[in-house]
């Protein structure tokens, strides 16, 4: 089964979504459509899979997916459960040409457009640059009419100015993603579920009943990393959410995110982040 194509409706009466979503857990799958979408993240934490890329959101997020980008939001365990913890977020989708087929080739659309190529990456904004863009999207949810539209072009015309901003998923051609099936939710929910602790790769191959060879292969192939390197990565950003909320020692969160040798943790989140775990806290926190 490939990713899912969903499906979304605007309805009659309007050319394109925006919503206000405390269900937004429900969308578990591993799905894409071809419409651009920027969520805010009110309320909510959890794992982003977008492309072949990783990231850890959380609220105040500003998050900008590209047109046919697969992707999957896999939300923390307390918002998922019989009787969660609601999340919170406020969405617009929309098609590119949804204005007409010539409206982004003009000059003046340069940047827009330009965003717009950017996006299919996956985007991350945030910060206090990002505060104009989200009360717009607000705005937006309640706008009727030609407003609607105003609305959409200024959120898209900030959107663009906001610098730095941070890419998820890395270049390269969407078909290839578009090969792989339900055994990737398969492997995200296993690793999600187990990654705080020692993940054997032959397990999680006869969970998609492959060899592990074969199911070495079939991984890089769809994600163009490892399994260990998508492990690691996956360690590494619990890594870093603990020692933004600053309530653990560097020990903890080195064994509380499935580390077990802290010279390795070192190591490691020093490799992938270019900092200390020491010097991140101190870095996030100022």
């Amino acid at each position: 089964m490939k990713p899912i194509l969903l499906k979304i409706t605007s309805g009659p009466s309007i050319s394109f979504s925006a919503r206000s979503d405390d269900k937004s857990y429900k969308n578990n799958n591993w799905h894409y459509h071809p419409e651009f979408e920027l969520i805010h993240v009110i309320k909510g934490e959890g794992t982003l899979f977008a492309g072949d890329g990783i990231h850890h959101f959380k609220p105040g997020d500003l998050v900008f997916i590209g047109s046919y980008l697969p992707h999957y939001w896999k939300f923390d365990p307390q918002y998922t459960t019989t009787s969660p913890v609601k999340s919170h977020i406020e969405l617009t989708q929309f098609r590119e040409d949804f204005w007409g087929k010539d409206f982004l080739s003009i000059p003046e659309n340069q940047k827009i457009t330009t965003l717009l190529e950017k996006s299919k990456k996956g985007l991350v904004f945030r910060g206090i640059k990002t505060t104009a863009v989200k009360r717009l999207l607000t705005e937006l949810i309640a706008a009727a009419g030609t407003r609607r539209v105003i609305h959409l072009l200024e959120m898209l015309m900030n959107l663009a100015s906001i610098k730095p901003f941070s890419r998820i998923s890395s270049a390269y051609h969407r078909d290839n993603l578009f090969t792989q099936s339900e055994r990737i939710n398969t492997i995200y929910n296993y690793t999600l579920q187990h990654f705080k602790s020692t993940i054997y790769i032959k397990d999680v191959a006869a969970l998609t009943n492959l060899t592990t060879n074969s199911f070495c292969r079939y991984f890089k192939s769809c994600t163009r990393k490892s399994y260990t390197q998508f492990i690691a990565e996956l360690r590494i950003g619990h890594a870093c959410k603990l020692l933004s909320e600053g309530q653990k020692s560097i020990k903890e969160v080195c064994y509380e995110s499935g580390f077990h040798n802290i010279t390795h943790f070192n190591r490691l989140f020093k490799k992938m982040k270019s900092v200390q775990p020491g010097e991140y806290r101190k870095m996030i926190n100022s």
